[in-house]
């Protein structure tokens, strides 16, 4: 009865050991695939806080990562009636009150003359510089004309100041790599004082950057 016993009981010990085993592999590989599943639902994203040049909050900017770019919604307020130009720039810096710290328009595939004028590293051709710089400042973008990736729409805003654009971009990412808005060094969203050739602000050239905010990483 006693050899019966024991025998009994490495039976069960055995098959609670094989239960806890397949247990174990079945957790990790449930695990497993709710893990690949949240990364394959959870998208990358990203928003910006955008303040004038006193500081205050004047809009706010999302981004999401789409199958067809990175979607950009952007809600402003407190700006003056009109249209605005709006940008990705090439820096994540802010620093007012003119904000030439975010650097150029963002776009990855400038050629490494362009990037050498846009970081003033080309002294002998700083006027030139600033004479292209303002050109592109003023493109329509026509068919023929060539428009930076991180360049949107421009902003209608209404008579209370505030105004909403929803757009994509379709040569941009969050994720890796240099045409990403979360690149090492960041980047930028830049709203200017008007649009094709007409200022919001009596005084002020159109071109002028009245607002910034950095994109961050959400």
């Amino acid at each position: 009865m006693i050899h019966s016993n024991k025998c009994q009981y490495h039976l069960q010990a055995k098959f609670a050991s094989k239960f806890a085993a397949f247990l174990s592999y079945a957790t990790i590989t449930s695990l497993t695939s709710i893990n690949a599943a949240i990364a394959e639902t959870v998208k990358p994203s990203a928003s910006s806080q955008i303040f004038n040049a006193k500081g205050e909050l004047v809009g706010t900017a999302t981004f999401s990562q789409s199958a067809s770019g990175v979607k950009v919604t952007l809600q402003v307020q407190k700006l003056s009636q009109g249209e605005h130009m709006v940008h990705l720039h090439e820096n994540g810096k802010c620093e007012a009150p003119d904000f030439k710290s975010a650097g150029a328009h963002f776009d990855p595939k400038r050629s490494p003359m362009d990037n050498s004028h846009d970081h003033g590293l080309n002294h002998m051709h700083n006027k030139h510089h600033h004479h292209i710089h303002d050109k592109h400042e003023e493109m329509k973008h026509g068919a023929d004309q060539h428009k930076p990736a991180g360049d949107l729409p421009n902003i209608m805003v209404k008579q209370d100041g505030t105004g909403t654009l929803t757009a994509n971009m379709s040569k941009l990412t969050l994720g890796m790599g240099p045409n990403s808005l979360l690149k090492q060094g960041g980047t930028a969203i830049i709203i200017h004082a008007g649009a094709n050739g007409k200022s919001t602000i009596p005084n002020v050239d159109y071109k002028t950057r009245i607002a910034c905010g950095v994109v961050k990483s959400q």
